[in-house]
């Protein structure tokens, strides 16, 4: 803190403190006096002032006037000089404004091919209250927003930026043609999906990779008892319902040989290209030769780790691999 404004504080604290001890001392000067008359009263009511008790009680009362007589022309004097320090501010800011006010004129008198006389109307603020001057004060403003020597050529510059926004959009057409999908339209697969567990799921992923639409064949409960010699322990809704979850469209197989399902699902239209994926764990199956004649076969390499027998091992084993009557409830 600046020694200055810091002598500042401490005068006016040793003011506020002065000022409350000596109306604490007018008070009590009152009380006391005030006291000692009653008591000079009480003792000779017919001349209570040729007593003691009189006569010290009246010198409190006089101290106490006096006091308040002090006070008052302190408070007067203090709002006089507050009140002409005001004045002198107000002067000062007024002489402030005289003198920017010849600046502006003495500026007006140069002349400048760019600039153009102009006019305004001042304000006068005096006590922080806003009069407006009848006077007009002249001056000289720019005529145009940009100087000659700055050769700033506006339509060359928006000529510039639509040819390069023209560029990027040429940069990012070729750059979208590179991007060919090389993906058949329809990608198919069928199979039990029992238990249906991560294996599966990355099999159709893969087929997604290839494919711009993933077409799934479910068999149903009765048609894996026959193939596999095992009830499944999903019901043939269930199954499909988790098949359609990352497939596009899943449709059931309901035998054996699926060969006439495949015959009816696929249907290719003109320049449809297609493709079947099955896992290498089972080359030989059922409908291949069906297969063969609408579209090629990829086998995609079986993933290790899970499978659903291993499932079914670990918490399924109540399950009968023949209960028929299980195979009722589910299918």
């Amino acid at each position: 803190m600046p020694k200055k404004n810091k002598e500042s504080l401490e005068s006016n604290s040793k003011s506020i403190t002065a000022a409350s001890m000596e109306g604490k001392l007018k008070e009590k000067l009152e009380s006391t006096g005030i006291a000692f008359l009653c008591l000079a009263v009480s003792k000779n009511s017919s001349s209570p002032i040729s007593s003691l008790s009189g006569l010290v009680g009246m010198v409190c009362l006089i101290l106490t006037l006096r006091m308040a007589h002090k006070s008052l022309a302190c408070k007067l004097k203090a709002r006089t000089e507050l009140k002409n320090k005001s004045w002198k501010m107000s002067k000062k800011n007024s002489t402030s404004a005289e003198n920017l006010l010849e600046m502006i004129n003495d500026s007006n008198q140069t002349v400048h091919p760019d600039f153009e006389n102009a006019e305004m109307k001042m304000v006068d603020i005096t006590n922080n209250n806003i009069t407006e001057q009848s006077t007009m004060y002249h001056y000289q403003k720019r005529k145009h927003l940009y100087l000659e020597d700055q050769d700033i050529n506006l339509k060359a510059e928006l000529e510039k930026c639509q040819k390069k926004t023209t560029e990027e959009k040429v940069v990012k057409q070729q750059s979208n043609a590179k991007k060919v999908d090389n993906r058949v339209d329809k990608v198919y697969t069928i199979g039990c999906f029992d238990l249906f567990h991560f294996g599966h799921v990355q099999l159709i992923n893969r087929m997604r990779e290839l494919g711009k639409k993933v077409i799934v064949g479910v068999h149903d409960s009765r048609s894996i008892y026959k193939l596999k010699k095992r009830v499944p322990v999903d019901s043939t809704e269930k199954r499909m319902m988790n098949v359609k979850t990352v497939a596009d469209e899943v449709f059931c197989i309901a035998g054996c040989d699926p060969s006439n399902f495949m015959s009816c699902i696929v249907n290719l239209g003109k320049n449809e290209t297609a493709l079947y994926v099955r896992g290498d764990d089972m080359p030989d199956f059922p409908s291949r030769e069906v297969v063969e004649s609408l579209m090629p076969i990829k086998l995609l390499p079986y993933t290790e780790g899970v499978s659903t027998t291993k499932l079914r091992k670990e918490n399924y084993s109540h399950i009968a691999p023949d209960d028929e009557e299980y195979l009722d409830k589910i299918n």
